[in-house]
């Protein structure tokens, strides 16, 4: 039994976590043992935050999506609990974000890909027979490749709105501020685990300060440390 499995298993695990970010692989593996550990130590907003990033590096993994299931509602019950100025874990994204959020950018490729290679045989299976182009992509299998290769495109397209303000969640309480500095009043104040929706780039203040403006829900943007977020 390795170091890190005898703290969990005994229980400790604070040094458990403390272990495993010593040698740290940054890959969904790493994400994933973190947000275990985070769990079992019931810090729920953490447990969220590095599950859905091992989610993002590694999607549609049935480990990983169960224990998200599990972490989630927990840590909504405690923002409840805690009468925190937002309750949804996603108050940030709409519609279309959450959908390319679902989806990631190799997979949309992935099927483009395919759609233009079954498109494309059929599209010379159909000439070889009439041995004319006009004749080709009159036929039935033409307008329906067309309309195939077209609507794969357009689905792409939706998927990089969507993703225009790519998606972080914060690593600790935070307060949000109107503008990026300390010296800037404070809007509202946000727990870990919450989503964001990225605004822009981030400004650097000084060698040791970055800032970064967010989305915290549909209508509302503030800033906040860079060094408080784990984008996703």
């Amino acid at each position: 039994m390795s170091a890190l499995s005898e703290l969990e298993a005994a229980g400790k695990f604070k040094d458990a976590i403390s272990l495993l970010q010593q040698n740290p692989n940054y890959d969904a593996n790493y994400f994933f043992n973190l947000g275990v550990l985070y769990g079992k130590d019931h810090q729920h907003g953490l447990a969220v935050a590095y599950l859905e990033k091992s989610n993002h590096l590694k999607p549609h993994d049935p480990e990983i999506l169960k224990n998200l299931k599990i972490a989630q509602p927990l840590l909504k019950r405690d923002l409840i609990a805690s009468k925190s100025s937002v309750t949804e874990l996603d108050a940030s994204s709409n519609s279309l974000e959450k959908f390319a959020d679902r989806i990631q950018s190799d997979e949309i490729m992935g099927v483009i890909g395919l759609v233009i290679l079954i498109v494309s045989l059929l599209w010379i299976r159909a000439y070889l027979k009439t041995r004319n182009i006009t004749k080709t992509f009159l036929k039935p299998s033409g307008w329906f490749g067309a309309l195939a290769v077209v609507l794969s495109f357009a689905f792409y397209g939706v998927h990089r709105m969507g993703s225009s303000n790519p998606p972080a969640i914060l690593l600790m309480k935070q307060p949000l501020r109107s503008g990026p500095g300390m010296n800037y009043p404070e809007t509202i104040l946000l727990e870990a685990g919450v989503k964001v929706r990225l605004v822009g780039t981030s400004i650097t203040l000084n060698e040791t300060e970055s800032w970064q403006k967010i989305r915290y829900d549909k209508d509302h943007t503030a800033w906040i440390p860079l060094s408080s977020l784990l984008s996703l």
